[in-house]
C-alpha cells in the first residue's frame, strides 16, 4: 500500500516526538535544574557528601598537628645537643688557651740574661771555675758545654766528653750552672799566657752558638794555657764541674 503524503507527515511527527522525549529524559539524569525546574545539561553535577569528606578528613588535621609538634620537639632537642657540644668544645679550647698562656716560658741562656764569673779553683790545680747565673725572670737552659776562646785562638776549647751530664742544666731565675776548665798540665805543649776570655752559649741543636757571647774577666792578669786545655759540660754544682 502506497503511503499518502498525510501518513508520511504523521510518522515524521511521531518520530520527532519520540526523539524529544528521549533528550528530555537524558537532561534530567545528568544536568542541573534551575529555579524553574528546567535542566541545563551543560553544568557539571554537584559534589557529593563522600567527596567532601575525603577533602577534609577529621583525622588528617590531628595527625599533621602531632607531626609538627614532634618536629618542633626534635628540633629543640637537636639544638640543645648542638649548643651543648659547641659550649663544651669552646670551654675545652678556652682551657687549652689558658694552659698555654700560663705555661712556664723557657729559653736558651745567653749573655742578655746571664751573669758569668770566672774564679781560680784551689783544687785541683790549674783549673778555673766558670759560674753562670740566671739574672732574668725567665727560666733558661745551658746546653752542652760553653764554647771558650782565650785571646784570639783559632778554635774553641775542646769538651771533656766524660763530663756530659744526664740532662740539660736548667736555671730558674737566680740559679747558677757551672763548668770546669783545665788550663794546663806538665805534659802540655805550646804554652802561652792568655789575658782575655770569650764565652759563647751552645745552641739547642748542638750546631754553633746562640745569642751574644759573654766576656768574663779572668781571675789574674794572665792565665797559662797549653795544648791540654779543656772544658767540662755544664753542671748543676761546682763540685761536679771540678771532677775532671
Amino acid at each position: 500500500m502506497t503511503a499518502t503524503p498525510r501518513s508520511r507527515r504523521l510518522r515524521t511527527l511521531a518520530a520527532a516526538l519520540v526523539t524529544t522525549a528521549a533528550l528530555s529524559l537524558t537532561a534530567c539524569q545528568t544536568g542541573t535544574a534551575d529555579a524553574t525546574g528546567v535542566v541545563d545539561s551543560t553544568q557539571p553535577p554537584a559534589p557529593g557528601t563522600e567527596s567532601a569528606e575525603k577533602q577534609s578528613p577529621a583525622t588528617g588535621t590531628d595527625s599533621d598537628t602531632s607531626g609538627a609538634s614532634n618536629d618542633s620537639s626534635d628540633s629543640k632537642d637537636s639544638g640543645s645537643s648542638v649548643n651543648s657540644g659547641s659550649s663544651g668544645s669552646s670551654g675545652k679550647e678556652a682551657t687549652q688557651v689558658a694552659d698555654r698562656k700560663t705555661a712556664k716560658k723557657t729559653t736558651s741562656c745567653t749573655s742578655k740574661g746571664t751573669k758569668v764569673t770566672v774564679t781560680d779553683a784551689p783544687r785541683p790545680i790549674n783549673h778555673l771555675l766558670i759560674k753562670a747565673t740566671n739574672t732574668s725572670d725567665t727560666t733558661c737552659h745551658l746546653y752542652y758545654a760553653p764554647y771558650l776562646r782565650f785571646d784570639q785562638a783559632q778554635s774553641a776549647v775542646p769538651f771533656i766528653e766524660e763530663s756530659k751530664p744526664q740532662a740539660v742544666v736548667t736555671l730558674e731565675p737566680g740559679e747558677s750552672g757551672y763548668a770546669g776548665v783545665l788550663t794546663s798540665t806538665p805534659d802540655g805543649s805550646h804554652p802561652y799566657d792568655a789575658t782575655s776570655l770569650t764565652l759563647y752559649y751552645a745552641a739547642r741543636s748542638g750546631q754553633g752558638s746562640t745569642g751574644a757571647p759573654s766576656h768574663p774577666a779572668l781571675p789574674f792578669d794572665s792565665v797559662r794555657i797549653d795544648s791540654s786545655n779543656a772544658v767540662t759540660y755544664w753542671q748543676t754544682s761546682a763540685a761536679d764541674a771540678l771532677m775532671w
